[in-house]
């Protein structure tokens, strides 16, 4: 999904045309690539004969990869090729950009290139049978919504949200006005029963699928809720409650991609901003810290994570060394894949810090963090050789600017309403683009 919201960024920002097409029936346009027989169905069966499966079927393990396969080749027959660092994504190195998710596609392209696209276009329709959808407006039941005149993009899961505050009964109770509250949440004295384990998963599921597509204001709360899943007590359930509700409540809040920083609620001063944080052994179970990583793209977030560390630090320090690790891992990856489809960042990629200890042990010509744990020391110096190479860059920014900070911790009414701004979000309802 976060190559979806890329795409959607670049198509903001250098106002590209889009085509959207599902496909009737994907895997069955494969030929399976190894003998698969079946018994004759009912009212078909001869004794001591079967059937030998010419396509891939729904539900045999390898129909995916081989509509996949499929798909990819008959691309590359069009004058596409596949992103190095995406397996689902191709282009033309010229301005055509094609994505699929399963039967679902998504062309975009820039407006000179329409001969190239039409062609691209027509020989899906004959290869396939699918159903031109035209101009992209739905995609995996995510809204989207463009104003080309100014420049900007939408993205919202409204009507998913609507739907699963009635799937758990939840559509009279009070909203609330955070997604979790600021009181920790102790692990069950007690043992769930299994209804009670399935119903929680349930709910976790549904947060989480929409934290993140969408709803990264969420994701510390689907992220938390997660440790869970397996012995749920009624304060967790309660808890889960409290997030879908507040995601309803806030339904219409999208994310927001602009060509010009103008206009935005908090202007964006370079096309990529990159964030990292941490929240030292903030839970009092296990002393484990939380940390957070944040992408934003032509003023929207396009990567985002919320998760607990696998490790215990013992500093401030060291839960920050891990966490800025995981994002220089991630932004060189995206690095890689802005140089591959051709996109060039005018500024050097560098990631923000609200830790100077940390900035100032990177950056320093000697190190002079001392620690026993291994892991923390090979990250430290890797992460070194990378700002020595000038890979990547850290930069300090204020606690109550960085973006990401939402992303370790709850946050009370007054802060939430700082990040989801610092986040990119913005309530579409109150835009008038859509009746509420």
């Amino acid at each position: 999904m976060k190559i979806f919201r890329f795409i959607l960024a670049l198509t903001a920002a250098f106002d590209l045309d889009t085509w959207h097409a599902d496909i009737t029936n994907a895997f069955l346009n494969s030929r399976l690539d190894e003998d698969v027989y079946c018994k004759l169905p009912d009212g078909f069966a001869q004794p001591g004969k079967c059937i030998k499966l010419l396509r891939a079927l729904y539900g045999l393990r390898r129909a995916p990869r081989l509509w996949q396969q499929e798909l990819s080749d008959f691309l590359e027959t069009q004058g596409l090729r596949q992103v190095k660092e995406e397996s689902c994504l191709f282009t033309n190195d010229d301005g055509i950009f094609l994505l699929f998710y399963v039967d679902d596609i998504l062309m975009v392209s820039r407006k000179d290139y329409e001969t190239q696209t039409l062609r691209i276009r027509n020989a899906l329709l004959a290869r396939y049978e699918l159903k031109d959808l035209g101009e992209l407006k739905w995609y995996l039941g995510i809204r989207i919504i463009r104003d080309r005149a100014r420049g900007k993009l939408w993205m919202c899961q409204d009507s998913y949200l609507e739907k699963i505050v009635h799937r758990y009964y939840l559509e009279f109770r009070k909203y609330p006005s955070t997604p979790m509250t600021i009181k920790p949440m102790p692990p069950n004295s007690q043992q769930a029963t299994p209804q009670q384990i399935l119903a929680y998963q349930s709910k976790t599921g549904s947060i989480n699928y929409a934290t993140v597509q969408t709803r990264p204001d969420a994701a510390r709360a689907a992220s938390h809720l997660a440790e869970f899943a397996t012995n749920p007590s009624q304060q967790h359930q309660d808890a889960a409650d409290q997030t879908i509700l507040y995601l309803d409540g806030t339904r219409y809040l999208a994310i927001e991609y602009s060509a010009s920083a103008t206009g935005q609620e908090i202007a964006y001063t370079k096309p990529l901003e990159v964030a990292s944080d941490a929240s030292f052994g903030n839970c009092a179970t296990t002393r484990h810290s939380s940390e957070g990583y944040l992408f934003k793209l032509f003023g929207g977030p396009i990567d985002w994570v919320s998760v607990k560390q696998k490790t215990v630090t013992t500093s401030t320090t060291e839960a920050e060394l891990l966490a800025l690790t995981h994002a220089a891992t991630e932004a060189l990856w995206w690095n890689r894949l802005f140089e591959d489809v051709g996109f060039r960042l005018d500024h050097d990629l560098v990631i923000n810090c609200d830790n100077q200890q940390t900035i100032r042990l990177l950056t320093k010509d000697l190190p002079t963090l001392v620690t026993k744990l291994k892991h923390v020391d090979i990250r430290q110096h890797w992460l070194r050789e990378q700002i020595a190479d000038n890979r990547i860059n850290i930069a300090w920014i204020s606690t109550s600017h960085m973006p990401a900070d939402g992303l370790t911790k709850s946050l009370p009414k007054q802060k939430l309403q700082n990040f989801v701004q610092q986040l990119g979000l913005v309530d579409i309802s109150k835009l008038g683009l859509i009746a509420e």
